[in-house]
């Protein structure tokens, strides 16, 4: 049997079309910033991508920030969102609402503001079917609160976040305070979410949304924020005044490229895509019924992207199970990439489950673009097995 390959949502695999793309812009030999025709060439690459980015989001092309990938990108939201406004109301409590699961960059960045900074954080509670409530936002949300931070979708077992019944919640709260009131900003991790679903971050009242290219077919090494306009965010990177000052240092234009690309045929292709995303997970869902009737789905199948799957098994923990189909040329994972190797557990198990159930775990079962009917078969069949 082939290696198949099951983690798309820890890295899909490269688009042909887009390190086609990327080949070319390789050869552009100025750097961005210079004015000679060289520099020029490398600039109207950029502004290309990022205009091919911004559609992507029903945005313009100025509101696109380009970074190293989500990681930075989260960072440059959160502790930029949270610097600037701390600028500007320089006394007083600041609080920061957070889902118990956002990505570790964006967690272990509202963390260091708490110790660093005096920032006050509040978690909000989180159903077993792995999604937040409106309510409880509403609930959460106090005079101080700055900084509001949901994940798209979950990045362990795909849940979909009712986004913009949460923006509908901070516009109502920031209209409380008024013209000259403290601000609040509504962030918004779409890594998992922008493969397979529209996302129009100003249309449903997100300011900060990121994102990274190698979740769409796209290169490592690069993302991008989508900031709407008038949201104050101050860099994490200083020195070199690219990107409109918010992302400083020389622009890898090769991946900005590929990025712009990777976009381009997204947005092309998505709907269509979907479509056949969501035939194979119900396929998958059959058979994994027939081959492993005692396996459970975490999540709700009904408010998850349409290919993401987390698979426990009563009899094997999920480091077993994903080892052992490993050994069996399947490729799948234990949860989120940047969590692998830590001893910790996940903390989306965590905060949907108590004790061993959340730390015996599961396997994520993740795919797309290049993903066949009959490999999501062998693997409900190797999954029986075990």
């Amino acid at each position: 049997m082939q290696p198949i390959y099951l983690d798309y949502a820890a890295s899909a695999p490269l688009d042909r079309r887009v390190a086609d793309a990327m080949g070319n812009a390789a050869q552009l030999t100025g750097n961005p910033s210079s004015i000679h025709a060289f520099g020029r060439a490398a600039r109207e690459a950029i502004d290309l991508s990022r205009t091919r980015v911004a559609r992507l989001f029903g945005a313009e092309a100025g509101s696109v920030t380009f970074t190293s990938g989500a990681t930075e990108a989260n960072a440059l939201a959160v502790a930029g969102a949270w610097h600037a406004i701390r600028r500007a109301c320089p006394q007083g409590a600041l609080r920061i609402l957070v889902s118990p699961f956002e990505h570790a960059s964006a967690w272990e960045t509202v963390q260091r503001l708490s110790k660093d900074e005096g920032a006050i954080v509040d978690v909000l509670p989180v159903g077993r079917d792995g999604v937040i409530r409106a309510e409880d936002v509403v609930a959460a949300l106090t005079p101080e609160t700055v900084i509001v931070s949901v994940m798209w979708a979950n990045n362990v077992i795909g849940t979909l976040q009712p986004i913009a019944e949460i923006g509908r919640a901070v516009a109502v709260e920031r209209g409380k305070r008024g013209v000259g009131g403290l601000p609040i900003v509504f962030h918004a991790d779409a890594v998992q979410a922008v493969a397979t679903q529209e996302v129009l971050p100003f249309a449903v009242g997100v300011d900060l949304l990121t994102f990274s290219g190698h979740k769409i077919c796209g290169p490592k090494g690069v993302g991008a924020l989508i900031r709407r306009v008038g949201v104050a965010v101050e860099p994490v990177i200083v020195g070199g005044g690219q990107e409109a000052g918010l992302r400083h240092g020389t622009e890898n234009v090769a991946a900005i490229v590929g990025l712009g690309a990777a976009a381009e045929i997204l947005a092309a292709e998505r709907v269509s895509e979907r479509q056949r995303f969501s035939e194979m997970r119900a396929a998958f869902m059959k058979a994994l019924r027939a081959c492993a009737p005692r396996a459970e789905i975490v999540g709700d199948p009904e408010r998850s992207v349409p290919t993401t799957v987390f698979v426990r098994l009563p009899s094997r923990g999920g480091d077993h199970l994903m080892l052992t189909l490993d050994v069996a040329g399947i490729a799948v994972s234990a949860g989120s990439a940047c969590d692998a190797g830590s001893r910790r557990g996940s903390r989306t198990l965590a905060a949907m489950f108590d004790g061993q159930r959340a730390m015996h775990g599961g396997v994520r079962v993740s795919f797309g673009r290049f993903t066949t009917f009959s490999e999501l078969e062998e693997c409900a069949k190797a999954i029986g097995k075990r």
